[in-house]
């Protein structure tokens, strides 16, 4: 048993918008608990509902409240800010974010990588984001390059840092994220799980749809999973969903649709497959690595995305192919396969003081790079 101390700017929170940095740190640290771990996390954001980890607070929770405190904290100020926790009781540190200087603090340290700064200031939409983000990218190539215990949750995030040799992909809860007997809906039905702005581009699927696909499929609807955006026929939002809750909008949708131009995993795309719903997305780094270059879901480029999502919606036999295909896909992708390299990943860097259970996980270290 182990003492981890996990750093996580954010959590998951009912009728907040959160993303899948903050559902890996959640689903990671209930799962370390539930293997007789005692975890402790530090956030800005308050203990979720039935998380079996502690949770501290961080400071400057204030300067973290409006938008410019956010951004320098988060990329910049956030490698100050990671040291200051009382990590004293820890064996080991894993940092979903900024830990440049944790290494000061004497312990075993676990970074998670989960994605390029680099790839998001080339996908930036604004200036401002473009400048932040190449400058991150520094701190990531320095951190990969001095911090051992450094990992990817995806290959294609190793192009982007040489300095990152071990690889530890993104895993979900197979039993909620799953195929069951509940109901497709009646109509023509599409989820997407993200945001309007950037580099998810919802508000580029909305278009689409409303100019494309409700001419071919006129009962069609789009239910977008995010921040509320503009009022369109056949569309409606759902922001702070519970993770039963999304389950079920996989289930029930007939497609899952992205055009996101950047992910550095894509966690929806796994959780759509093991629902037995379709993914039709644009060709990105994520998507062309958890699509296997588009073998288990469909990879379309802009001109073609609507199109082919409208053709995708027209034709069972296809969604049908595509959803089997995509339920095998998604068994590569289990949250117990990425315990065990956590796992694996920590008795290695804890060494023998480790001791206990952690031992039989030490030869799956390697594995967990490959």
């Amino acid at each position: 048993m182990l003492h981890i101390g996990i750093y996580s700017f954010n959590l998951p929170a009912l009728g907040e918008k959160r993303g899948g940095i903050e559902r890996v740190a959640h689903d990671l640290a209930q799962g370390l608990v539930r293997r007789g771990h005692h975890v402790t996390v530090w956030s800005t954001d308050p203990k979720p509902a039935g998380a079996a980890y502690q949770v501290r607070q961080l400071p400057w929770r204030r300067l973290s409240e409006n938008w410019l405190g956010r951004r320098l904290l988060i990329g910049y100020l956030g490698n100050i800010l990671a040291v200051l926790p009382k990590y004293e009781q820890c064996d080991v540190i894993i940092a979903h974010g900024d830990s440049l200087f944790l290494p000061l603090r004497g312990k075993p340290i676990v970074r998670v990588v989960h994605g390029s700064a680099l790839a998001e200031a080339r996908n930036a939409t604004s200036l401002w984001r473009f400048v932040h983000q190449s400058g991150v990218y520094v701190f990531e190539l320095l951190t990969g390059l001095i911090q051992a215990g450094t990992v990817g949750v995806s290959h294609n995030t190793l192009r982007y840092n040489p300095f990152i040799k071990r690889v530890i992909p993104n895993g979900i809860d197979l039993s909620l994220y799953r195929s069951t007997n509940e109901r497709k809906t009646t109509n023509p039905s599409i989820l997407f799980v993200g945001a309007l702005e950037g580099r998810k581009r919802g508000r580029l699927l909305l278009e689409w749809f409303d100019r494309d696909i409700r001419k071919r499929h006129p009962d069609a609807t789009l239910a977008m999973v995010g921040p509320p955006g503009p009022q369109v026929r056949g569309v409606k939002y759902f922001t702070g969903i519970s993770d039963a809750e999304l389950a079920s909008l996989y289930r029930r949708s007939w497609v899952y649709a992205t055009p996101s131009s950047y992910e550095g995993f894509g966690l929806p795309y796994v959780e759509a497959m093991a629902s037995g719903t379709p993914v039709i997305a644009s060709p990105n780094p994520g998507s062309r690595e958890v699509l296997d270059e588009g073998r288990y879901g469909l990879l379309a480029g802009d001109s073609d995305f609507p199109k082919a999502l409208g053709d995708l919606l027209g034709d069972v036999p296809l969604r049908s192919h595509w959803a089997k295909l995509g339920l095998e896909r998604a068994q590569n992708y289990s949250l117990e396969t990425m315990l065990d390299r956590y796992e694996a990943l920590m008795a290695e860097l804890c060494g023998p003081t480790t001791g206990g259970r952690l031992g039989e996980f030490s030869a799956k270290a390697i594995e967990g790079q490959e």
